[in-house]
């Protein structure tokens, strides 16, 4: 029996990695109308598809880089810790400081799809820039583990990446590190008091990625 134990657990092991994967669907409607935004994991990498702003983000953390392709242009984008380094140490000062990060606070209670979740309405100074409705893990399955690559690409980039890109990457996170506890199963910006953009969950499903999904496909030009 311990031999058959041992041996089961070897088999689990040799496993695929990419056969522990997640995708989650987020339907987006904004001013140029509605698409869908996909977010892929398995164990090591990342995949975003945001077809609203016509790119696709993939991550790798075995060698910590990230890639921007812009299908469009059939080109991509390469960095790594290295590379964003040097770009930094090479960029004159920018002439506009930084927007002061959001703050949060709790506005009660509300449900999207079957997922309970929490309003927290988010403002920069006393402006209201955003509205998240959060789940936690009891009442939408997800945790925060399962999100540590997609963590890991934002820790990578926020440096040099624009504030509202970063903030359109869902992840599951704590008060602590992003203001609000859960995962975004809704998300609304607002422009000057109104609504502009809303991203839902619609769907999350757990199955095998194809390793080849995390590929620049062939063909494609690396630039600068």
């Amino acid at each position: 029996m311990k031999i058959m134990t041992v041996g089961i657990l070897a088999l689990l092991a040799a496993m695929p990695v990419y056969s522990q994967g997640l995708t989650l669907a987020m339907k987006e409607t904004g001013p140029t109308g509605q698409t869908t935004a996909t977010l892929q994991t398995d164990r090591i990498r990342a995949r975003l598809d945001v077809p609203s702003m016509a790119s696709q983000i993939l991550y790798d953390s075995s060698t910590k880089t990230l890639r921007l392709v812009v299908p469009l242009l059939k080109n991509y984008r390469e960095y790594t810790p290295a590379s964003i380094q040097e770009r930094g140490a090479a960029a004159p000062a920018r002439g506009q400081p930084a927007p002061a990060p959001i703050a949060y606070k709790r506005a009660g209670t509300s449900k999207v799809r079957d997922w309970a979740c929490t309003t927290y309405e988010g403002f920069r100074g006393s402006e209201k820039v955003v509205e998240v409705c959060a789940a936690e893990s009891a009442a939408v399955g997800l945790t925060s583990a399962e999100f540590a690559i997609v963590q890991q690409a934002i820790d990578l980039v926020k440096a040099i990446a624009p504030p509202e890109l970063i903030e359109r990457i869902p992840t599951y996170g704590s008060v602590g590190n992003q203001g609000f506890a859960g995962f975004p199963v809704r998300r609304v910006t607002y422009r000057n008091g109104q609504p502009e953009f809303t991203a839902e969950l619609v769907e999350i499903r757990r199955e095998a990625v194809p390793p080849e999904s995390f590929a620049v496909p062939a063909g494609f030009t690396k630039v600068p």
